[in-house]
């Protein structure tokens, strides 16, 4: 068992659904050393994800501009007593370097031996461990003993639902209907259900009596409109939500249906029933328990740890195989399921 430190920089910069998923961590943590202060360093523009986390005292930002060895003489005068990095990427391999004599212990994302023949398409991805799991068994380690498993729980602000009630009310969206948010975007094109599925069940959930909302980035515009032509009376917010709002609007949702993105990570972090499509990764990874989870389970599938721009075979059955009756079939109970029990990954 190890003495517990005065505090323990806790390292995680991105993405999204990284950063949510790290909360059962903390929650483990938090409960190992009850006295330690925990810092969380992050990039800017995500602090909001873990702001309002109740087992953080403090959160450091790298911005845009600044460089790794300003951000590591800003980390080395916490003067933290250990490190965990959940991030173990260059950046934070190298602020490492800058914390001589601390003690750290480093997450591993999987097994050494998927990661060659995986990234090269020679056999597909099956997940040993849940996510989470690993950032958990990185907690272990640091606490020398075996502890609790926390909870995947998002914190929203105070602002979050204001925010989000606001660019609702600008949509049109009535608040005291109910509400189903769809997340048709991710980062790699191989994490994309399609398009015009999405907006076909939109069309039934608002046939249904539901009202429903698009989701995304600006880069994602173009699927917020597709989707709001394909389904008359879709309000789309693509672009018009920053952190705040997205967390609200989510926490809004009766349901919410979406990729394998940060998006579906918080909405099963908020307990909204969440449908979620996977293609070229392992839902193995996430737990769904009083979610639901699609996955055709092609025999390439999954061929990748987080992604690809494109389909290695050209076929792209792992998405094209999950068809709309399949989905709406999947997404029917959850329109009326309530709030869902809190997972630990």
């Amino acid at each position: 068992m190890s003495e517990a430190p005065e505090s323990v920089l806790v390292l995680r910069f991105s993405a999204v659904g990284d950063v949510v998923l790290t909360a059962p961590a903390l929650e483990a943590l938090r409960r190992a050393w009850p006295q330690t202060r925990i810092v969380y360093a992050v990039k800017e523009r995500l602090a909001h994800l873990v702001r309002f986390n109740p087992n953080v005292d403090e959160v450091v930002t790298i911005g845009p501009s600044q460089g790794p060895i300003s951000f590591a003489r800003r980390l080395r005068a916490l003067r933290p007593g250990a490190v965990l990095d959940l991030h173990n990427k260059m950046r934070s391999k190298a602020l490492r370097l800058f914390l001589p004599g601390v003690r750290k212990v480093v997450w591993h994302k999987r097994d050494f031996r998927d990661t060659l023949p995986v990234k090269l398409a020679i056999r597909p991805y099956r997940a040993s461990m849940l996510f989470a799991d690993r950032y958990h068994a990185a907690v272990e380690e640091l606490v020398g003993r075996t502890v609790p498993r926390g909870e995947l729980r998002y914190f929203l602000g105070p602002e979050d639902l204001a925010v989000a009630r606001e660019a609702l009310r600008l949509a049109g969206i009535d608040p005291e209907r109910p509400l189903v948010g769809l997340s048709p975007g991710a980062k790699w094109e191989t994490k994309r259900w399609p398009v015009e599925r999405f907006a076909g069940l939109a069309r039934r959930a608002i046939a249904e009596g539901f009202q429903v909302a698009v989701q995304g980035s600006a880069a994602e515009a173009a699927l917020g409109k597709e989707i709001a032509a394909r389904a008359p009376g879709t309000a789309d917010l693509c672009g018009k939500l920053d952190l705040r709002g997205l967390g609200g609007f989510v926490a809004r949702c009766v349901a919410f249906v979406a990729n394998d993105s940060g998006p579906m990570h918080m909405a099963r972090a908020l307990g909204v029933p969440t449908l979620a499509f996977f293609g070229s990764t392992d839902p193995a990874m996430f737990d769904f328990e009083g979610h639901s989870a699609l996955f055709a389970g092609v025999e390439c599938s999954p061929c990748s740890f987080f992604g690809r721009r494109r389909c290695p075979r050209g076929h792209f059955r792992c998405m094209l195989d999950l068809d709309e009756e399949r989905a709406w079939r999947a997404l029917l109970p959850l329109l009326h399921a309530g709030p869902r029990a809190a997972l630990h990954a």
